[in-house]
């Protein structure tokens, strides 16, 4: 390159090539007098970058070029005909924008990489793949300096680096004795003996030893086209024989190593057989080169994080623990395989594997939150029911925390129609004209009656064979007859009773008092009731048959 500006400086950074004053259109062109691959190419620019730029490749010594990117600040004016963006595959030909700012005015880089990170490569290997990297000779940056607010006085570019170049030693089945050459001091230590010498037609593997003073990545480089190559320094933990050369691995680790081991055994993964495949870990007790040192997680994939995957390893900084089982956030247990207190249903759809328990503290035991863990059903009180423990047994009322947790009901029998009440109240179902929780009072304008209201004394009755002895009330105690006395009655005689103040026809319980004299109870006593006329069939006792009448 004519027109090199330098100070003579020990620093790359003040040495430049300087392009003419006033020249718009300028070529740089390279002769690398050989087969090369290579993956980037960086340019840094003393002054401002080129508005417009691109970058192409020679493969037969300069006769025809083929373009491999375009850049400009304006793609649309500069090239229009060239597709705008990032390229969607590895051979797409694009034009670029963010390398052609006017800023910065020094120092400026354009970057361009054969093998886009962002584009998934499934076969580095592939002849379509090594046709992108190869360069055969020459390379050439076309420049174009004219732009607005850039003015055309030295224009310069700093310095130029090609990025993991290596010389294409077994393109053909025979390489030349100059490639062999170029191989042999290129590629840092591999022996031409060591390059694919087999017939044309017919290539035979190589094995690319590492001298001992080079990474073995770059030994790698010179073989890395033979197919079947057997790399000497695969480091798969003796859980792989084999490896291969990954471009992106090597880029990563500082071109230091590209090795990745393939078909990894025994549960492992990693470019060197050293992790554990998911839903395994690795056993600390073991060797890294232990066929066992992989484990299978004992995680319950419904109550664990990610289906059951457990911590790969031990991480104190991560707070991993090799095996141990990540549950979801209402789970519990070693393997995850229980639902915590207050919590129910383990389920693989629920992201957080259990549902609250939904409880009535007032009617639950304990904690008043705890459920079965199955069912979901709560822990009731004794007086207490429902899935929820939030109803009070049949007859009782008034959920609290108390420990029974509801009352009885205790509605007065005769005031009230039933022993039920109001859950929430405690209130009776009342008789007409009868008030109070529990039916026991009533309503004002109205009396209560006592279940004997209606008495008839056998001394005012018809006797047969019977005889009237009257009393006198005791004055310490009450009395335990009504009316004037007794009816004294033999064995075989009967007292005729005249009912004639009933208000209404209805059920009645015929209740008869009396005081033996004898030491042994009646034997038998006959009862008859003898009506004034038949009993009509829309009355109350319309059901009743004549048997009915003998007691």
């Amino acid at each position: 390159i004519e027109n090199v500006v330098t100070s003579f400086a020990p620093r790359p950074k003040k040495a430049w090539w300087q392009s003419e004053n006033g020249v718009e259109h300028v070529s740089i062109q390279l002769d690398l007098e050989a087969e090369f691959h290579f993956t980037h190419l960086i340019m840094t620019f003393k002054t401002f970058r080129p508005a417009a730029m691109l970058v192409e490749r020679s493969a037969d010594f300069g006769r025809t070029w083929k373009v491999y990117r375009y850049f400009a600040y304006d793609c649309a004016a500069s090239f229009p005909h060239v597709p705008h963006g990032p390229p969607r595959r590895i051979d797409d030909v694009v034009c670029e924008s963010r390398y052609s700012d006017i800023e910065p005015s020094t120092e400026g880089e354009v970057i361009y990489r054969v093998l886009d990170p962002a584009i998934p490569i499934r076969d580095p290997y592939s002849p379509a793949i090594q046709s992108e990297t190869q360069w055969v000779n020459l390379p050439r940056l076309n420049l174009d300096w004219e732009q607005e607010g850039r003015n055309l006085q030295g224009r310069a570019a700093g310095k130029l680096q090609f990025w993991g170049s290596s010389c294409f030693c077994c393109g053909s089945a025979e390489p030349s004795p100059y490639t062999a050459r170029l191989c042999t001091t290129t590629c840092m230590g591999a022996e031409p003996s060591q390059l694919c010498t087999a017939q044309p037609g017919h290539v035979q593997p190589c094995v690319c030893e590492p001298n001992h003073a080079q990474p073995w990545a770059n030994a790698l480089w010179c073989c890395m086209l033979c197919p079947g190559a057997v790399p000497a320094g695969c480091d798969c933990n003796e859980h792989s024989q084999r490896c291969h050369f990954d471009m992106a691995v090597f880029l990563a680790t500082g071109n230091t190593s590209g090795a990745v081991c393939d078909g990894c055994q025994h549960n492992t993964m990693g470019r060197h057989c050293h992790l554990c495949k998911p839903f395994f870990y690795k056993d600390p007790t073991k060797d890294l080169r232990d066929p066992a040192v992989c484990q299978a997680c004992n995680c319950d994939p419904e109550g664990s994080l990610d289906g059951g995957v457990c911590d790969s390893a031990d991480d104190p900084a991560r707070g991993l623990i090799a095996g141990q089982c990540r549950c979801k956030e209402n789970v519990a247990g070693p393997r995850c395989d229980r639902c915590k207190p207050s919590f129910f249903g383990l389920s693989t759809d629920n992201p957080q594997g259990c549902r609250p328990c939904q409880c009535d503290p007032r009617g639950t035991v304990a904690d008043g939150s705890r459920c079965d863990p199955v069912s979901g059903e709560c822990f009731c009180k004794r007086l207490v029911t429902g899935r929820s423990c939030n109803q009070c047994l049949r007859e009782h009322w008034g959920l609290s925390h108390d420990l029974p947790g509801c009352r009885p009901c205790d509605c007065d029998v005769g005031g009230a129609r039933n022993n039920l009440c109001a859950m929430g109240t405690g209130q009776c179902q009342c008789r007409s004209h009868v008030i109070g929780r529990q039916c026991e009072r009533v309503e004002p304008g109205f009396y209560r009656i006592s279940l004997d209201h209606y008495t008839y004394e056998a001394e005012d009755a018809w006797l047969h064979q019977g005889s009237v002895v009257e009393r006198e009330p005791p004055l310490d105690r009450p009395a335990s007859w009504t009316g004037t006395g007794f009816a004294r009655m033999l064995e075989g005689g009967w007292v005729e009773f005249h009912v004639n103040d009933v208000p209404f026809s209805t059920e009645y319980d015929v209740v008869i008092r009396y005081e033996p004299q004898h030491p042994e109870a009646w034997q038998e006593v006959g009862l008859k009731v003898l009506r004034p006329s038949p009993i009509s069939a829309s009355s109350p006792c319309g059901n009743t048959i004549p048997a009915d009448d003998q007691l």
